[in-house]
């Protein structure tokens, strides 16, 4: 049960990073792609794999992406995992 309090506190941390990063550049419910490869560490396949195979919420504006936060959360909630 403390492993999973951890990772509440852990996911809470990441939220709160994810918030204030976007929020210093970008409009409040919107990341642009390039900044969530940045913040996963993921390059283009990895990314892709992503926009394909989960549930996120992703507008395009020419040839660039734009996806909704609180699409990346629930998706970060999703991968919560308690290991024993």
């Amino acid at each position: 049960m403390n492993e999973l309090q951890n990772l509440k506190s852990e996911l809470a941390k990441i939220k709160k990073q994810l918030e204030e990063y976007e929020n210093c550049r970008h409009f409040d419910n919107w990341i642009p792609r390039k900044k969530l490869m940045e913040f996963f560490d993921y390059g283009d396949t990895k990314i892709a794999a992503l926009f394909k195979n989960e549930n996120l919420i992703v507008s395009e504006v020419g040839n660039r992406k734009f996806i909704r936060k609180e699409s990346v959360l629930k998706l970060l909630e999703k991968s919560i995992t308690s290991k024993k």
